[in-house]
């Protein structure tokens, strides 16, 4: 992750917040809906590093030339994902429609007794994969994440329900790794995007959408470790009141190999990629990484 983006923070002030939150609560979302299309337009007209990164990546991913309306649907996406967020977190899951795909792949992985580490992306919404794990299934989640880039929202939703539907294990704090370990052992989920670099951790650089980009290899030293399966998974937004939750398997086991550490984990680095980029492209305006992607780090 670059610095640049590690310094962003959430643009508002915690009272811009605090009413933004209660119009999504009582307002309702086709209302709020509504009132996001000038938001979203005084982003893309005041927010120039997010509107360069739509306009890269929407160019590669649908090879032609990108309009402003693109990039303001672009943002919408986003936005409607943050809002929907809002539902997800306080219990009022019926404001959207979530079709489930092949949850048996998350079933059979827990079933081995050895925790599920869930590789998830900033394609589409990973709050909705821990909520349909943790509420719903009665799965304890646990989310790795870099705690400053949503603390202010997560802190007002919290506060809301009495606490979020998972834990968070915060990047950049010691013990981080120890205990998504831990909880893999106890046989819990560990969920981690793994299509950011995040501090100084090992990478490689993998072809994603015509040029390489960097990948960490940490979650699947992790897995080594631990033994833990690994499961890819996917919450989209498709338009309207529609997400689609679809869950893949990468590997059942990552054996762990000294000797060729760093080699042996490529594989199953390339075959997450090609799993991103084949989604990525099926759902592009999902993309909400808004930073070049591409960068060297």
């Amino acid at each position: 992750m670059t610095a640049a983006w590690r310094e962003g923070r959430e643009r508002g002030s915690p009272l811009g917040l605090e009413l933004g939150l209660r119009l999504a609560l009582y307002g309702g979302r086709t209302f709020t809906r509504v009132l996001m299309v000038p938001i979203c337009c005084y982003f893309l007209a005041t927010a120039p590093v997010m509107r360069a990164a739509s306009r890269q990546f929407l160019g590669r991913v649908l090879g032609r030339r990108i309009t402003v309306l693109d990039l303001l649907h672009h943002i919408l996406f986003f936005g409607t994902t943050l809002l929907d967020r809002v539902y997800l977190l306080t219990g009022r899951r019926s404001r959207i429609d979530v079709e489930v795909r092949d949850e048996s792949v998350l079933q059979e992985a827990l079933a081995l007794g050895r925790g599920c580490l869930l590789l998830g992306s900033h394609l589409g919404s990973f709050e909705l994969l821990s909520v349909v794990g943790s509420v719903e299934k009665g799965h304890r989640v646990n989310v790795v994440m870099y705690v400053d880039a949503n603390s202010r929202i997560q802190a007002l939703l919290a506060e809301q329900v009495g606490g979020l539907p998972y834990n968070v294990i915060a990047l950049g704090e010691p013990g981080a790794m120890m205990k998504a370990k831990e909880c893999l052992e106890r046989g819990e989920i560990v969920g981690i995007l793994a299509d950011r670099v995040y501090g100084t951790e090992e990478t490689c650089r993998m072809d994603f959408l015509g040029e390489e980009a960097s990948f960490s290899l940490a979650p699947y030293r992790l897995a080594s470790i631990t033994g833990a399966p690994v499961v890819m998974a996917y919450g989209l937004f498709l338009g309207g009141r529609r997400y689609r939750v679809s869950f893949a398997p990468l590997a059942a086991r990552i054996e762990q190999d000294r000797r060729v550490e760093s080699d042996a984990k490529l594989p199953w680095v390339r075959r997450y990629v090609d799993s991103l980029e084949a989604h990525a492209r099926e759902a592009p305006f999902n993309w909400f990484n808004f930073y070049d992607y591409w960068a060297p780090r």
